[in-house]
């Protein structure tokens, strides 16, 4: 029988292609073999690692936890000194609480100046109608108010001046009654007599600080050319800090009022002691080293 040399050359094709297969399916193998020995050392690595993350996060918040503690103890031991600490530090005092805004809540701190056993304190809110705009209030209110001038920024002027004055002035209720009525200023019942100290408490809520500009700056001016003591308070958190600002006009200030440490430093400052107090950038200290005598 004649052996075609085509068989051959299929036969020899046929051997090593069995032969290539073979190795490749031994290389897969040993490969796949290898590829889950990696993958099970990076398991082992990431349990290692999870393993002391978990330990450093069990002893961070061991101290956190120990912190808190520690807060609490030392929150509870000035709320428990705070009223002995202030006690009649300010009697006699007839203090007005000015808040320019109504988007913040200020009232709280009216308690800390009873606690300093203050004559009274009052606070009084500015309305968003304060900052004159509507051209047909301006005729209203320049025949009731007398004011006279031919920009509504000169009537605004006029006006703040004549505010600003009643709050001094034993005989100043008449118009600060006529601004409530025109919902441009609201005020509880315990406004009385002629302020010592007025507390300019504010923040912006805008980035153009339009309440500063046309209301606080010309209020604190007024009363600092008048030798009326003024100073100015803000919440920790508020969107626009006008602290800076307020260092700027060369009065004292506190930026964190809503705290117990920010009151105590408002009554420090009231007393006699003058500087920039808080917590934030534009602070100088935390707070005063103590009270004055206030005559």
């Amino acid at each position: 029988m004649v052996i075609n040399l085509k068989y051959y050359l299929i036969t020899i094709v046929a051997i090593f292609l069995a032969i290539g297969i073979g190795i490749f399916i031994g290389i897969m193998l040993d490969g796949q073999d290898l590829i889950v020995e990696q993958q099970r050392e990076v398991v082992s690595q990431l349990e290692s690692k999870f393993d002391e993350f978990k330990i450093k996060q069990d002893t961070l918040q061991e101290k956190i936890d120990t912190l808190n503690l520690e807060k609490e103890k030392n929150e509870k031991f000035v709320n428990t000194m705070y009223p002995e600490l202030v006690k009649e530090k300010l009697k006699d005092l007839n203090v007005v609480i000015l808040e320019t805004s109504e988007h913040y809540e200020y009232s709280g701190i009216t308690d800390a100046f009873k606690k300093a056993g203050v004559n009274s304190v009052s606070n009084i809110i500015t309305k968003e109608l304060f900052i004159l705009d509507d051209e047909n209030d301006l005729v209203t209110l320049a025949s009731d108010f007398g004011l006279t001038g031919n920009s509504k920024e000169e009537l605004q002027t006029q006006l703040i001046k004549k505010f600003t004055s009643s709050l001094v002035s034993e005989n100043g209720m008449e118009i600060i009654k006529n601004l409530k009525d025109k919902k441009m200023i609201d005020y509880g019942d315990d406004l009385t007599g002629a302020a010592d100290y007025i507390i300019v408490a504010g923040g912006s809520i805008d980035e153009q600080k339009i309440v500063l500009n046309n209301v606080e700056v010309p209020i604190i001016n007024f009363f600092k050319n008048n030798n009326i003591p003024v100073m100015a308070v803000e919440k920790l958190e508020v969107p626009y800090s006008n602290i800076l600002d307020y260092k700027k006009l060369r009065i004292s200030t506190v930026d964190n009022v809503d705290t117990m440490i920010g009151k105590i430093s408002m009554l420090m400052v009231v007393s006699g002691q003058e500087g920039h107090f808080g917590e934030k950038e534009t602070a100088e200290s935390l707070m005063p080293e103590g009270f004055k005598t206030v005559d």
